[in-house]
């Protein structure tokens, strides 16, 4: 049985998602060496990207497992998750409960692929309810129109006390973002292609070198009101 992202009213949950102070975050991505090395004009477009992913993700709960988003999006969530007790603690302030990160693992196949067309067509109709024309939605999921490019092979997980993976909980054949038909060796979205080998698995294009495995599961009942694993 399905349990929900949050108890919380959606323009509540909005409300404190506009309300994060993510400048650590940025921080972080604009770093050369220890982040990404992004100009602080791009790490402000990839966070309006990313609390416009965790508003969707509220205001189409039903949805969240198929939403998709961007690979410089989902760094940007990594970054978060990184910093654990802000990002634990911003999760409570959100949500009431803990959002977690459920990258893509396993092997790219025909299914994976097919299945990514599906999502991808579902996610450009939700965006575009939500902003309008191609250019209004491409840079509301990209968080910056001229990235409007790489899909993430990731999503919001959410588990609950005592309850499977539900809801959000984006399963492994979900990736790619496109506008149009993506097919099974490349994606397309507002017109940049994107070819399936160079998808992320994760979400931001993490290379083996740069990625860090780091992710406490937190349990529901040992998360303290602050990690309740949320449910989709």
């Amino acid at each position: 049985m399905k349990t929900n992202l949050t108890n919380r009213p959606v323009e509540q949950v909005i409300a404190a998602i506009n309300a994060l102070d993510l400048e650590s975050v940025k921080i972080r991505v604009m770093d050369p060496e220890l982040g990404e090395g992004w100009t602080r004009e791009h790490a402000e477009g990839i966070e309006r990207g990313y609390r416009t992913y965790l508003t969707m993700l509220a205001k189409y709960p039903d949805h969240a497992e198929d939403i998709l988003l961007s690979k410089d999006v989902d760094e940007f969530w990594h970054t978060h998750i990184l910093q654990t007790i802000k990002y634990t603690d911003d999760c409570e302030a959100v949500f009431g409960k803990y959002l977690h990160h459920a990258p893509h693992i396993g092997e790219v196949t025909s299914a994976v692929k097919e299945k990514r067309i599906v999502l991808a067509e579902k996610t450009r109709r939700l965006y575009q309810q939500e902003f309008g024309n191609t250019q209004n939605y491409a840079a509301a999921w990209s968080g910056d129109a001229i990235e409007a490019g790489n899909a993430a092979f990731s999503g919001a997980a959410i588990k609950a006390a005592k309850a499977a993976f539900s809801g959000a909980a984006i399963k492994a054949e979900s990736a790619a973002f496109s506008g149009a038909a993506i097919r099974a060796e490349r994606a397309a979205f507002s017109g940049a292609a994107i070819k399936a080998q160079n998808a992320a698995f994760s979400g931001a294009v993490i290379k083996a070198e740069n990625a860090a495995f780091s992710g406490a599961t937190i349990k529901a009942e040992s998360a303290a009101q602050r990690g309740a694993a949320l449910v989709a």
